[in-house]
């Protein structure tokens, strides 16, 4: 009788976020990177397939020869395979076409040069799929991707049929794929090594060509929970049936042990066995992603069935075709990721407006200076395509200021590299001075862009007349990298009805207009739960006015809304313009307006007018160490004209002045998240918020002035 065995391959996934912090990287390195790559090291006859994101085998390179030694060798007595992706892990459904290629060729020459090994596998960043993938993949020369498993169940296909290999088409281009499966991800490590063992046998055939895929990132071999005591330390492994050895010397050493286990790379396998056979999937993402990018009253409904049906013996059919959401909504979801992603596609337009003229330029010298600045220009875009601060799952994502502040960075030096390229090719050192209509944001509603030398400034006349980008060039910095306080699906409902979790109600933007009691409190208005008075709050502006000199620039928006006049029971029109000026260093704000007095006479409307104020919100973002600022993390009243604060960390200041008889108060208050990250829930700094309020008359001008240094 012949003997079953069954395939085994090892997948493990090396990654960290662009501009995560140095001595994250170094734990990582300590607690999973190093003992992970020793165990397999030390193990030869474990064949295993890695994959390196370009910015961390860039650090092993540069700060790790040692370890990166035993990569080589590893890979030179065949051990190992190293497949490719994009450089920075982006996602590929969301940059264009082009970048996709450069990506991909990028690290491939990386590896290519490194370790001599010819690239052949994909790696997909968060494991999105989409149907059109096969024919870039094919034009970068890549042959295989590995998909979960859930991908394939979705169209039907059984869970015993994942455990062979498939090819999909696209524009006559095919591509084998591997199916990961989601039994040996939950298995590892959190089990004993004997319950993959014993798994493994009972999908084990005598035909002996079934392939059980197990992948996981290299930090959940070390880094996440207690799993580096789990997967190393000797006496802290699992007790039962491992006796306390560590997992993963203990599950290579079973793998050895047992002849049937068939320890391959996963270029190996193709090159060995064909495909079972043509297959279409559906735009996915591993099960959990799908849950976590849907809305979050959507995904609160979506995990109590998807759990209901998961533990339902009698549903699992039923469970096999439950698909959530698609990794693009993250880009509906969090307003903030779709400015990131909408001000990158900005930026990447401009270079190759850029690369267009400098095609015509006949001085071959200045054009190979501007080819070298261009590339340059190109490795910041792709910096700033890394996926981890677009999204939000189990790990902070999104809510990581300082990811999202480094994208910002990155796309800001690109734009100062293309403004000193304009420069080179018009041979004008003139200063830049633009007004750009553009739907920035990809809503069919038009945004206004100010460029100068000095400042950014991101408009949306249809969201509340709000500037929601203010970027300080000089030291590509972002002052509005904040992010609103949004209902996440694990916030307790009770808990934000308690305001022992805050949310807001619209999106932390510069400039939102709100009108209120005059007695209401700081508190109130830091909790987002005071009573709102007027419709200007989230109002669409019109654009009136539009002037650019060489020095300056003036946006002119106006619209009409009603103030609520509570202390005699009636509403009044109220006509409210903004004005926003650029002159050198300033940014002026004049805010004024009329209210129509028909409803009352002139002493009424006084003293009904004078129980309300309105509120001018001036969010901002420090990225320096939140102890320098410790001051402006409490709730805090200003009674002066001025204010400015100062990130010691960056030297840069922020400061309002005020310049208006209306005057009544200013208050500010921090923007804190509640949040779900890798070290459980935390509160995580978003931003300032201050709020200058003023009082109201039936002809009120108020003007401010905001300066960054």
């Amino acid at each position: 009788m012949t003997k079953k065995s069954i395939y085994f391959p090892l997948v493990f996934h090396f990654h960290q976020p662009v501009g995560n912090f140095e001595h994250v990287i170094e734990d990582s390195y300590k607690k999973a990177y190093q003992p992970l790559v020793e165990a397999l090291y030390n193990h030869s006859e474990i064949q295993a397939t890695l994959h390196f994101s370009g910015n961390i085998l860039e650090w092993f390179i540069d700060k790790k020869p040692q370890l990166t030694e035993k990569i080589k060798k590893m890979s030179s007595r065949g051990q190992i395979e190293i497949i490719g992706g994009g450089y920075y892990e982006p996602i590929y459904a969301v940059i264009p076409h082009r970048d996709k290629i450069a990506q991909i060729r990028k690290l491939t020459a990386l590896i290519q040069k490194e370790f001599g090994l010819k690239v052949k596998g994909a790696w997909l960043s968060e494991r999105v799929w989409e149907p059109n993938y096969p024919s870039f993949l094919n034009e970068a020369e890549l042959k295989y991707v590995i998909i979960d498993d859930n991908h394939f169940r979705s169209t039907g296909i059984s869970q015993e049929q994942t455990l062979y290999t498939y090819v999909t088409e696209d524009d006559s281009y095919i591509i084998r794929i591997f199916p990961i499966n989601e039994r040996l991800r939950y298995l590892t490590p959190w089990k004993p090594t004997t319950h993959t063992i014993n798994y493994l046998e009972e999908i084990a055939t005598e035909e002996g060509d079934r392939i059980a895929v197990l992948i996981s990132d290299a930090e959940k071999m070390g880094v996440w929970g207690s799993t580096h005591e789990i997967c190393y330390i000797e006496g802290l492994g699992h007790t039962e049936g491992d006796n306390g050895r560590p997992f993963i010397p203990s599950l290579f050493e079973r793998i050895i042990e047992n002849k049937w286990i068939k320890s391959i790379t996963l270029s190996e396998y193709m090159e060995e066995h064909p495909a079972k056979g043509l297959v279409y999937l559906p735009t996915s993402s591993y099960d959990k992603m799908e849950e976590w990018v849907l809305p979050t009253s959507i995904r609160r409904t979506f995990e109590q069935y998807r759990d209901r049906l998961r533990e339902d013996q009698h549903n699992q059919e039923l469970y096999m075709f439950l698909k959530g959401g698609f990794w693009r909504y993250y880009l509906v979801k969090y307003p903030e990721s779709n400015n990131m992603h909408k001000k990158m596609l900005y930026v990447r337009s401009k270079l190759i407006g850029i690369e267009k003229k400098a095609d015509t330029l006949k001085d071959q010298d200045l054009k190979n200076k501007i080819e070298s600045k261009i590339m340059d220009a190109w490795d910041e875009i792709y910096k700033a395509q890394c996926n981890d601060p677009y999204w939000h799952g189990l790990f902070g994502g999104v809510y990581l200021q300082f990811l999202r502040f480094e994208i910002y960075t990155h796309l800001i030096t690109a734009e100062k590299i293309i403004d000193e390229l304009e420069k080179m090719i018009t041979r004008n050192p003139k200063s830049l001075m633009k007004i750009i209509p553009i739907d920035l944001t990809k809503d069919s509603k038009l945004d206004l862009i100010i460029e100068s030398n000095i400042y950014n400034l991101y408009i949306s006349p249809s969201e509340g007349g709000t500037i929601f980008e203010l970027d300080f060039k000089p030291k590509s910095y972002n002052l509005l990298n904040t992010l609103t306080r949004w209902e996440e699906a694990y916030h307790s409902i009770e808990k934000i009805d308690k305001n022992e979790i805050l949310v807001d109600k619209y999106r932390r933007s510069m400039l939102r207009i709100r009108f209120f009691d005059r007695n209401t409190s700081s508190e109130d208005l830091c909790t987002d739960k005071y009573r709102e008075l007027s419709n200007f709050v989230n109002a669409q502006f019109k654009i009136v006015k539009n002037i650019k000199k060489e020095h300056t620039s003036i946006i002119k928006l106006q619209t009409q809304g009603t103030i609520q006049l509570e202390k005699v029971e009636t509403s009044l029109k109220c006509v409210l313009n903004k004005q926003i000026t650029i002159e050198n260093q300033d940014i002026i704000i004049k805010i004024f307006g009329s209210v129509d007095s028909s409803k009352l006479n002139d002493a009424e409307l006084d003293e009904a007018l004078e129980s309300i104020r309105m509120g001018v919100d001036i969010p901002f973002f420090f990225n320096g160490d939140p102890n320098e600022f410790e001051e402006l993390l409490n709730i805090s009243d200003y009674t002066g004209d001025e204010f400015k604060a100062l990130d010691k960390t960056y030297n840069l200041s922020f400061e309002v002045k005020i310049l208006s008889e209306l005057k009544d108060k200013m208050v500010s208050f921090p923007i804190i998240s509640y949040t779900y990250t890798d070290e459980g829930y935390k509160d995580l700094y978003q931003g300032i918020n201050l709020v200058p309020t003023f009082k109201i008359k039936k002809e009120f001008n108020i003007k401010f002035k905001l300066e960054v240094n």
